[in-house]
């Protein structure tokens, strides 16, 4: 208002530069008359120009001076009454804490309940926030009076108020109807039995906000007039060009909404779900929304990703899985050969002693097998299912657990796991093929290899020389975060006392 009252001050200063009324007259000489020139035409024709000569008449109608400030008081006083003020300030800000008050030294005692957990508190909460509302129309019918009487032309022409109350209303009834909405959906779903609730709450809660936010959106726009002007006709009379453009560049927008109500009707996943995506990506489902889905990984990173494009893979619902599994591959030397019967008795034993959620009965596998011979190790394969969930810290401690009864039975028996070796030799006999970890590939003339790997043979005879059997030796152990050891050198590691 300072401001205002600032630039209604300058304005009474510039209103000597308003153009003054002044009309061209044709001059008389006798009884012969001058036509007015083109120039003095085109001045003439006030419609022909834009701004020039209109700003300050525009602002000269702000300038107050003391005909004027007596003309807006005394319109203000009519129109306006200072019980209505008188009202709209108790109901608004003074009589809710006045009634929590009385509430709590006088009914809470016997009641046990707080007072914002009531219906008289909501109830006064919705009077208040209803003349609160209420108080900011006042001011807009005030300055619309100030503006009419002034001779501002918007202002005679539109009510500003009844476009102020109808939209401010308008838009908090909607709010209300969209929480009371929420709460009575949540009730009902609570109470259903089977199906799947959150995704029924979903897709009914979205559905009757689209509904409730149009018919707001319809009612402002017909309180502003805005479907009875011609730029709104004009808006929605594209043609079949304008209709094209749309539906191509909505093509993407529609494709993921249909998505997310896709997600929201069936029984994929829900929110605060654990899931693992056909392309890889896993984590926590952290929201489902119109768009778009956001997945919190395992490394704390949210990647958000459209609903279209989870709609058309796989998804595995990690959160619903009742059992877990542990499979390995256990390698042992040729030397313990003869132990390895009774390591697998002595290993089933073991996980079944240490391990007690171990499915036994039949219906699923539980096996300790010995699966095949290898070049340099025996193969040994553990099968176990437990009934543990696949996520979280119970299915980490049970693997290791059974890990650890591995262990036991290996010590028992005295069984160490082989060391993996590995024996590569090839030798080029230019086009002809080659012979690569003792097996022939491409040798079409077998002789004349032969030949050439028998003179290789004879010359390391002949010098006492042998091969080499290649071994390999990797060990890896996780520093958390701070890097890794691999190989024997230190990789990546800032933190070297951590």
């Amino acid at each position: 208002m300072t401001t205002l009252f600032l630039l209604l001050t300058l304005v009474r200063h510039v209103r000597s530069f308003a153009p003054p009324a002044t009309h061209l007259t044709p001059t008389t000489f006798g009884s012969t008359s001058r036509r007015p020139s083109h120039l003095e035409a085109a001045a003439s024709d006030k419609n022909s120009l834009a701004l020039a000569g209109k700003i300050a008449p525009l602002l000269s109608k702000f300038a107050i001076d003391g005909t004027k400030a007596s003309k807006i008081g005394s319109a203000v006083k009519k129109s306006c009454n200072w019980v209505d003020l008188v009202v709209i300030t108790v109901v608004g800000w003074c009589l809710e804490p006045t009634v929590r008050f009385m509430y709590e030294k006088l009914i809470e005692p016997w009641r046990k309940k707080d007072f914002d957990k009531t219906y008289l508190f909501y109830a006064w909460k919705l009077v208040s926030e209803a003349s609160r509302i209420a108080a900011i129309v006042y001011a807009v019918d005030v300055l619309d009076v100030a503006f009419t009487a002034l001779g501002v032309q918007f202002a005679e022409v539109h009510a500003f108020g009844d476009i102020t109350a109808s939209a401010l209303y308008t838009a908090w009834i909607g709010r209300k109807l969209s929480n009371a909405k929420r709460n009575y959906l949540r009730h009902r779903i609570k109470q259903a039995e089977g199906g799947n609730k959150t995704g029924k709450f979903f897709l009914y809660n979205r559905i009757f906000d689209i509904l409730i936010t149009i018919g707001a959106a319809l009612r402002i726009a017909d309180a502003f007039q805005i479907s009875k002007s011609n730029t709104f006709g004009r808006f929605f009379a594209l043609g079949s060009v304008g209709t094209l453009v749309l539906s191509l560049a909505s093509k993407g927008i529609a494709e993921q909404f249909v998505g997310g109500l896709a997600l929201s009707t069936t029984d994929k996943f829900y929110d605060g779900d654990s899931i693992l995506l056909g392309d890889g990506t896993s984590g926590t489902v952290e929201n489902i929304g119109w768009m778009s889905t956001e997945i919190r990984r395992g490394d704390e990173t949210v990647v958000r990703i459209p609903n279209s494009q989870i709609a058309s893979q796989r998804v595995t619902n990690l959160s619903r899985s009742r059992l877990s599994q542990v499979k390995q591959t256990l390698r042992f030397k040729y030397s313990d050969i003869d132990k390895i019967p009774q390591l697998q008795k002595d290993i089933r034993k073991q996980v079944q002693e240490d391990c007690p959620l171990l499915i036994t009965d039949g219906s699923r596998p539980c096996r300790v097998h010995w699966k095949e011979f290898s070049d340099d190790h025996i193969e040994v394969g553990v099968d176990f299912r437990f009934r543990i969930p696949i996520i979280g810290n119970a299915y980490h401690d049970n693997k290791e657990k059974c890990n650890l009864a591995i262990a036991k039975a290996m010590k028992k028996n005295g069984v160490e796991f082989a060391i993996p070796t590995t024996f590569h030799y090839e030798y080029s006999l230019n086009d002809y093929g080659r012979f690569a970890g003792g097996e022939l590939h491409d040798a079409p003339e077998l002789p004349q290899k032969e030949k050439c790997n028998l003179a290789i043979a004879k010359a390391m005879k002949k010098n006492g020389v042998e091969f080499a059997i290649p071994t390999t030796f990797h060990y890896e152990y996780s520093l958390n975060d701070y890097g890794r050891f691999a190989g024997g050198e230190l990789h990546d590691a800032p933190e070297l006392p951590q």
